[in-house]
């Protein structure tokens, strides 16, 4: 009886202490990603707070904007002009209204999981977001055409050289995947709702990820065609900092 009252004591110690070994692994798991977003968010403020100084070039001279979405950012870029023509990369005739007289266009990039699935915030799930934290997904533009620079958000007025902009054409195109043909690589949205009047998506080359966000994307952009750009930032609030908006 004694023999099996120890087993029965050693056994409830085995358990108490396994038990203690995985709380305190729990424990120590929810502080490291505390930890590690508290470093991510102070890490964030600072580096967007650090310029990467443009630079002004004699010569004709191309307004580009900066359009801010909520938490999402645009290059603002006109339709057509001698450098190039965006409905070659962007087909007015992949959107519902396939409008002619539009004369500008909104071009970001973005996880395509996200954007295929994601109409309203409301519809964001667990999943989309651990894809989106971690790189797991794929990427697409999200390319729509606008009739005037919008007066309802908020944005700035870019005026680059010819090379400047050129070099901005230059790194939107790299961003795109490309057939042989040149032609990029249309996406049909399942879902509807992600899709309005002017808009559509595309795929795109890279992974959406905590550390290259879609305004990671515009900011390298930003220094492609050598404009004030953040160190490095995640967030839209960084880019317009650096405009002082």
């Amino acid at each position: 009886m004694k023999k099996e009252s120890n087993k029965s004591k050693i056994k409830k110690m085995g358990f108490k202490r396994y038990l203690s070994i995985f709380l305190k692994s729990v424990m120590w798991f929810f502080i490291g990603i505390i930890g590690f977003f508290i470093i991510y968010g102070i890490s964030s403020f600072i580096l967007s707070r650090i310029s990467v100084d443009g630079k002004n070039e004699e010569g004709k001279k191309v307004n580009v904007y900066l359009m801010q979405s909520g938490v999402h950012t645009d290059f603002l870029v006109p339709v057509k002009n001698d450098q190039v023509d965006w409905t070659d990369y962007f087909p007015r005739e992949n959107t519902k209204l396939n409008d002619t007289t539009t004369k500008f266009l909104a071009i970001g990039w973005g996880d395509k999981n996200f954007y295929m699935n994601t109409p309203q915030w409301s519809d964001l799930t667990f999943k989309t977001a651990i894809f989106c934290m971690t790189g797991l997904g794929s990427a697409a533009i999200h390319a729509t055409y606008y009739y005037e620079v919008p007066k309802s958000k908020p944005t700035v007025q870019l005026t680059l050289s010819e090379k400047q902009y050129k070099n901005l054409i230059q790194y939107v195109k790299n961003t795109l995947v490309l057939k042989k043909t040149q032609q990029s690589v249309y996406i049909k949205p399942t879902n509807k709702k992600v899709v309005t009047d002017n808009d559509a998506y595309y795929e795109a080359h890279m992974r959406y990820s905590l550390f290259h966000t879609c305004n990671t994307w515009i900011n390298n952009g930003l220094k492609a065609s050598q404009q004030k750009a953040c160190l490095w930032t995640p967030s839209s609030g960084g880019i317009f900092y650096q405009y002082a908006k």
